[in-house]
Formats: C-alpha cells, structure tokens, sequence
C-alpha cells in the first residue's frame, strides 16, 4: 500500500440502519434485562456487581450477565436455607420454567427469588439465542461485505470502501485503515458511526507516523501475523495518545493486512461510542474480513498491473504495426533484386558475345552488372546461379579483358580505360 498518488480523501458516513428488526430485539433484550436487574436489587437489599456493570447506554448485555444475576439469587436462597434453591441451582441455566417447583413451597421472600431465578434462565435463554443468530449474521455481513468489495473496479475504491463495510455490515462502531511502512504504521482512513469523530481528533493523526516497537499488539502482528483483541487499553500495553488519549477506546480489536507474508497494512475496530468491550468473536469477525480483504487488495494491484503491461503491449504492438504499413505503403522493393538499385533487368536470352572482347553471353551479363555495382551475391542471385559460378565467370572476364582488378575491367566495358596487355 502506497501513499504515492497524494493525498487520499477520508470517507467518514453515518452508519446505515441495517437490520432494524435485529436491533430492535437487541433494545428489547437490553430493556427486559434492566427491568430484572432491578427487580434483583430490590429483592436483595443489595447492588450485585453485574447490575452495576450495565452500560447506561443500551448495549446488549452477554448471557453471563444474567447466569451471575441468577448466581446471586441462589446465594440468598440457600443463606435462607430453602431446599429450592438447591433443585433450581442443578437445572440447566437455558432451560424452561417447566419442573422448576422445588420439593416444598417457599416463603414469600423464597418465592420472589426463585421466580426471579426463573425469569433470569430464559432471559439467559433468549440472549444466547440472540447471540448465535447475531454472529451468525455478522459472519453472513462479512461476506457480503467482500463480496461487494470484490466488484469495485480497482484497488483504490476498494480502499475507499473498506472501513465503511465494516461499520456498516460487520457490527462495529468506528473502523480505521493504516499504513505499515519504514518500522511504523500510519492512520490513514476511517469510517465511524459518529462522523463528527473524524474532525475532531482523527484528522490530526492522519499520516502520522506510530513507532512500530515495544510490546504493544500493533508490534507483535509484524512477527505473529495473527489478529489480537485488547480487552482493556487501561491495563494493557497499548499506545496511549492515539488509542486512548484522542480515541477513547476502553478495548479494541486489531488485525494485520498481509501481502504474501508481509504486514503492509492495519486494520483497527472498536464498538464506540457503544459502552460495549470488543470480545473473541469480534477479533474473529474482524481477522474474517481483513483476511479477505487482503486476498481483493492483492487481486486487484495485479489486475491492474497486468491492465498496463497489456495496454503498454498494445500501444508498441501498435506502433510497429503503423510503422511497417508506412513501409509497405511506401512502395518500396524488398525482392532480392532491390539490392541491385538502379540496375537493368536481366530479362529474356542471354545478351550477345561483345565483338572484339571474346566474352561469351554468359559473362557479358556478369560483367553488365557489375558495371552496375552489383556484387557477387547479388549477381548470383540476379542469374540465379551460385557465387562460385560468378567468381568464375569474374576471373575469365579479367583475364579476357587484360585488367588486373574488378574496376578496371569496369572501366574497360565503360570505354574509360583501354584493355590492358593480355596474358
């Protein structure tokens, strides 16, 4: 990945209502389990730990949160000594109210509990439901995300367009796209639910260099090249300005972009501004999507170069077929017989002996061209014969016109020159 080609825009859109009917059972999940933790808090005279840990804004909490508030509940039961507390506590946690009467009837107090007991199991029930139908349905996003990743027609949108799909479809809050060069990695694009995010802390760390050392999770992808969720940025080792000080992230989950082996890119993801920490299934989530986004971005850098080796082909290609059409326009002679120039052609019965030379037919044509400049190949080819046979008739024409080299027996024929002493 390369930042040659200048600045790129940053895309930072509203999150899409996608699938509202999954949300709305969410807030519905989230408000059932609000209303139990406080009817256990009044029951109890006391305010468990899990209640306090609701987030104020309206996340849906895990199925653990309602098992330790039922937890609490069989506590109280047996410090009360009531034998139900024991036949409910041996009952499957996601089961039904069905059989839930114990051996006796309970106190009143006894009774509100083991209602409450009760109430928490299918509460649990339904969020471990909602749960596997949620990842179920953010792996199916993953892949529809890629997919439409897959048809942009280059590796630049498809850049654009990474981080948005993952806010969008793959259940996050806030994604970020960087860089990894020269021992450092570089924010670089962002998508975030909250836009207003984008200007007031992300623009300012936009291509700006983060060391690459230590051992923060970002370090440990160059060797491991296995995805890491961060569960507490308050005790983990993390780098504090940008994850903690100017994003605000109590957890994160970070994933490595690979070219073959090498690590060229990050991708970061959180679920702010949702109080919801990151957990094992959004580190597998986001590893699943950047995963195949490596494999797209790969594809597509070698569409592209194989595009321009192919118009760079086609653009010599081209030329030299312009080039050799002029050529051949042109007229020009590319027969043997070109290599003659200007020379008469040697058409019909050989020419007549020259009276007075002693020439036979014969060697008056290969004497009438090499008064034309032809040489021994060309003659050859002109009378169709061989070069010996040539060289041949050249020694006999020398000898017959008295001169002692090719030129002066062409300035003999040419009357430039009188025929020398016979041998």
């Amino acid at each position: 990945m390369s930042a040659s080609a200048g600045v790129r825009r940053q895309l930072v859109f509203a999150a899409g209502a996608a699938d509202r009917e999954r949300r709305r059972r969410g807030r519905e999940l989230a408000a059932r389990f609000a209303a139990v933790s406080g009817r256990v808090h009044e029951a109890l005279d006391v305010e468990p730990p899990a209640a306090a840990a609701v987030p104020a804004t309206p996340a849906v909490p895990a199925v653990e949160d309602a098992v330790d508030l039922a937890e609490h509940c069989l506590a109280r039961l047996r410090d009360l000594g009531d034998p139900t507390a024991e036949a409910i506590a041996d009952a499957p946690v996601h089961g039904s109210s069905a059989g839930a009467a114990g051996s006796g009837m309970p106190a009143e107090g006894g009774l509100r509990l083991c209602l409450l007991v009760l109430e928490l199991h299918e509460l649990a029930f339904d969020l471990g439901q909602f749960e596997r139908d949620a990842r179920h349905h953010r792996l199916g996003a993953v892949s529809a995300g890629l997919a439409r990743l897959r048809s942009l027609p280059g590796s630049t949108p498809l850049l654009d367009e990474a981080c948005g799909e993952l806010v969008r479809r793959c259940g996050f809050g806030r994604a970020v796209l960087s860089r990894v060069e020269d021992d450092a990695w570089w924010p670089w694009m962002a998508y975030f639910s909250n836009g207003d995010e984008f200007e007031s802390w992300f623009a300012g760390w936009v291509d700006r260099p983060i060391p690459l050392r230590g051992r923060t999770p970002e370090a440990g992808l160059l060797t491991d090249g296995q995805p890491v969720a961060v569960l507490d940025t308050a005790r983990a080792v993390v780098h504090r300005p940008i994850i903690v000080e100017s994003g605000r992230s109590a957890s994160y989950v970070v994933a490595p972009l690979l070219q073959g082996t090498s690590v060229v890119g990050f991708l970061h993801a959180d679920h702010h501004p949702a109080g919801r920490r990151v957990d094992a299934f959004d580190r597998d989530v986001l590893w699943a999507f950047a995963d195949g986004f490596s494999h797209l971005y790969e594809r597509a850098v070698l569409a592209e170069r194989l595009r321009a080796g192919r118009d760079q082909a086609r653009t010599i290609l081209s030329s030299a077929v312009e080039s050799m059409s002029a050529f051949c326009d042109a007229g020009l002679d590319l027969s043997p017989r070109a290599a003659l120039g200007a020379m008469p052609p040697v058409a019909g019965p050989p020419a007549p002996a020259r009276p007075g030379d002693g020439l036979t037919a014969r060697e008056s044509q290969v004497l009438d061209l090499m008064v034309a400049g032809a040489a021994n190949a060309a003659i050859a080819a002109a009378l169709v014969i061989t070069e010996d046979t040539v060289k041949s008739h050249v020694k006999h024409i020398l000898r017959k016109l008295g001169a002692v080299n090719r030129a002066q027996a062409i300035a003999t024929a040419l009357g430039l020159a009188g025929p020398g002493p016979r041998g």
